[in-house]
C-alpha cells in the first residue's frame, strides 16, 4: 500500500502546479515551477516519479499558495482526484476515498499549526539532515523546533493544578491467579484486521491497497499471504486460544481491529470491527481480565484522531471495554482513551493512547499537540508517582511503539523516554503492536544512552497481512518479583492450513533459549542487541522472525546495520546517529 502521506503531499504540490498560473506565488515556488510542471506532466502521462526531498519541498512551497488562493475543498479535491487516477498511483475508487476523507483535514490542520508546508517534508521523514542543502536546512530547523532538544524534563511539564484520583484504594482485576503462587502466564494478540469482506477464490493481486474482495484468484480459505484474515480465520484461531484459557491469568490486547480498507471505512464499520472482536474475546474468556489498548486502526478515517471530534471512538470502546475495566478507568477511557488498572497488590498496568505517537495523525501538527500541556505526559507521570509511592511495578501497553519503523512522532518518544528513564526503578516492560513485525526495543538513560534502562516488547500480528504468518505470544511472569522472565512465540503456517484447512499453532521460539540469555532484564537485551552487531548468528536468529513470513530474504551489512539500529533508535535522531548520518 502506498503511503497516505506521501500521496497527498505529492499529488497536493502538483496540483498547486496546475493552479499555479493564477496563483500570486512566491519567488521559491517561481524557481521551482518549470520543475513541478514537468513532474506533474509526467503524471498526468501515466508514467512514475521518484519522489524525493526536493520534490516534496517544491510541492509543499507551493502548497502554501494554493491555500493562500482560498480554493474551496471540492476544487482542491476535484483536481487532486484527476491527478491521482491520472497518475495510475492508485485505482480510481482509492484515489476519490483516500482524498476525500484525508483533504479536508490536512487543510484544516494546515490553516490551523505554525507548521510550514516545507517542515512537513521533514515531519514525515521524507527529508532529512543527508538531503540537498537546502533540504538540510529545513531538516535541521524543523529537528530543531519539534524534537527533543525542544523538550524539558518531563516533571516540569507536569500541570499541578490537574487533580487526579487517588489510586492507593484500587480494586485489583486479577481475583485468582491460575498457577501457582509465583509463576503466571499472559497472553498478547494484536493487530488482527479481519476483512468480514474477504472472498474464497478472489483476487489477492487487485492493484488496491487491500484485496481478496473480489474477481478470481487464488484466496485460501483460511487466508492469504497478501491479504487480511477472514473472520472465519479470527474464529479458527480463537477456538485454539481458548484452549490455554486455565493456564492464562490475564490477556493483553493492543489494537489495530479492523482491516485495511482505508479508501473506503465508515465511523460505523471501524465500530463494529472492534465490537465484533470485543464479543469474540469476551466469549472465548468469559472470567479472564483483558487489558484492552486503542489502535491507530480504530479511528475514522484511520489514523486521525482529535478531541472533541473523536469523542464518538472514546465513547465506543467505552462500551466495548466495560466487561473488563472498572469505574475510574472507563471514566478514563472515556475522556482520553487512556486508563490504569491494579492487576493484583504490587503490580499496575498503564494503557497508553498511543494515536497521539502516530505520524500520520495529522492533528498532531497542531500547536495544541507539540507545543501545548501534553495532558498524557502529566497523566502518566502522576499515575508513576503514586506507583512508585505506593510500592508498585507497572506494566505500560500500548499499540504505536516508539522505533522509526511504527512512524513514529519524535516530540511524543522524547518525552516517552524520558519518562522511561525517571521511572526505570518501577517500570517492568512495555508490551506493544503495529509494525506487524517481531521486534523489540532497548531504553536507555536519556543523558549518556550508556545504562539500559527500559524494554519494550513489539509483537507480530495476526493478521497476514504483507507477508507474515498469524502469530500470537505468551509471557511468563514471575509474581513473586513482578518480572517478565520469558516469552513464547507462536505462529500458523497459512499455505499449510488452506492445503489441510486445519490452522495449527506451533512455537517458533523461546526468547531465553533462541538468544541464550540469563534473564530478560534490559541489560540483558542490549548485551544481546550489541552482541548483533558483530555475531551474525545472534542477528540471524532474530532476523529470520522478523516477519514470520513464507518468503525468505537475505540480509546485507546495511540491512543488518539498519534493523539494529531500529532496535536502539527511540528516536528518529538517535536512529540517524546509530546508522551514521
Amino acid at each position: 500500500m502506498k503511503s497516505i502521506p506521501i500521496i497527498l503531499l505529492v499529488l497536493i504540490g502538483l496540483l498547486a502546479s496546475v493552479y499555479s498560473h493564477d496563483i500570486l506565488i512566491t519567488e521559491k515556488g517561481q524557481k521551482s515551477l518549470d520543475k513541478l510542471d514537468k513532474a506533474a506532466t509526467t503524471l498526468q502521462h501515466g508514467e512514475n516519479i521518484q519522489l524525493s526531498c526536493d520534490v516534496c519541498q517544491i510541492g509543499a512551497s507551493l502548497l502554501e499558495d494554493f491555500i493562500k488562493k482560498n480554493a474551496s475543498l471540492t476544487e482542491i479535491i476535484k483536481g487532486l482526484s484527476d491527478l491521482c487516477i491520472a497518475s495510475k498511483e492508485e485505482q480510481p475508487e482509492v484515489c476519490t476515498g483516500i482524498l476525500n476523507n484525508y483533504v479536508p483535514i490536512i487543510v484544516d490542520v494546515l490553516i490551523q499549526s505554525d507548521f510550514t508546508p516545507s517542515q512537513l517534508c521533514g515531519y514525515f521523514k521524507i527529508c532529512s539532515a543527508t538531503g540537498s542543502s537546502e533540504s538540510s536546512s529545513i531538516s535541521n530547523s524543523f529537528d530543531n523546533e519539534y524534537r527533543q532538544e525542544s523538550f524539558i524534563k518531563p516533571t516540569m511539564k507536569v500541570d499541578k493544578k490537574q487533580k487526579y484520583k487517588d489510586l492507593s484504594n484500587q480494586e485489583p482485576l486479577v481475583k485468582k491467579f491460575k498457577g501457582n503462587d509465583s509463576i503466571g502466564y499472559i497472553l498478547q494478540i494484536s493487530d488482527v484486521h479481519f476483512d468480514p469482506d474477504y472472498k474464497v477464490g478472489s483476487n489477492p493481486n487487485c492493484g488496491r491497497p487491500l484485496c481478496c474482495r473480489d474477481g478470481v484468484g487464488s484466496a485460501g480459505p483460511i487466508g492469504h499471504y497478501l491479504c487480511d484474515i477472514p473472520f472465519s480465520t479470527v474464529e479458527l484461531i480463537f477456538q485454539h486460544l481458548a484452549t490455554l484459557t486455565d493456564q492464562l491469568d490475564f490477556i493483553v490486547w493492543t489494537g489495530d481491529n479492523p482491516p485495511h480498507n482505508v479508501w473506503e471505512q465508515s465511523q460505523a464499520q471501524q465500530e463494529l470491527a472492534t465490537a465484533t472482536l470485543a464479543q469474540v474475546i469476551q466469549k472465548t474468556f468469559p472470567n479472564t481480565p483483558v487489558l484492552p489498548s486503542l489502535g491507530n486502526h480504530e479511528a475514522y478515517p484511520a489514523d486521525q484522531y482529535v478531541l472533541p471530534n473523536s469523542q464518538w471512538l472514546l465513547d465506543s470502546i467505552y462500551t466495548y471495554w466495560a466487561p473488563w475495566l472498572d469505574a475510574d478507568a472507563l471514566e478514563l477511557v472515556k475522556e482520553r482513551g487512556y486508563y490504569t488498572s491494579l492487576i493484583k497488590p504490587g503490580l499496575r498496568v498503564m494503557s497508553l493512547n498511543t494515536l497521539e505517537n502516530d505520524m500520520i495523525n495529522f492533528y498532531n501538527l497542531l500547536p495544541t499537540y507539540l507545543k501545548g500541556p501534553n495532558n498524557q505526559s502529566d497523566w502518566m507521570i502522576n499515575t508513576l508517582e503514586q506507583a512508585q509511592s505506593n510500592g508498585e511495578k507497572v506494566l505500560i501497553i500500548g499499540h504505536i511503539p516508539c522505533t522509526v519503523k511504527s512512524a513514529s512522532t519524535d516530540g511524543w518518544c522524547a518525552m516517552y523516554e524520558q519518562v522511561i528513564d525517571q521511572f526505570s526503578d518501577i517500570i517492568i516492560g512495555q508490551l506493544y503492536g503495529h509494525t506487524h513485525y517481531d521486534q523489540f526495543s532497548v531504553f536507555s538513560d536519556v543523558s549518556t544512552h550508556t545504562i539500559p534502562t527500559g524494554m519494550n516488547y513489539i509483537v507480530p500480528s495476526m493478521t497476514t497481512y504483507q507477508n507474515h504468518e498469524p502469530g500470537y505470544r505468551i509471557y511468563q511472569f514471575d509474581y513473586s518479583t513482578n518480572q517478565i522472565v520469558n516469552y513464547y512465540q507462536y505462529h500458523a503456517n497459512i499455505t499449510e492450513a488452506n492445503e489441510t484447512g486445519a490452522l495449527n499453532f506451533q512455537l517458533t521460539y523461546s526468547a531465553k533459549e533462541l538468544y541464550n540469555m540469563e534473564d530478560l532484564s534490559p541489560a540483558s537485551w542490549t548485551k544481546v542487541a550489541n552482541q548483533m552487531k558483530t555475531n551474525s548468528t545472534m542477528f540471524n536468529s532474530y532476523f529470520e522472525n522478523l516477519s514470520s513470513s513464507p518468503i525468505k530474504e537475505s540480509c546485507d551489512q546495511a540491512c543488518q546495520t539498519k534493523w539494529i539500529c531500529q532496535i536502539f533508535g527511540i528516536t528518529s535522531s538517535e536512529f540517524d546517529k546509530c546508522y551514521g548520518v
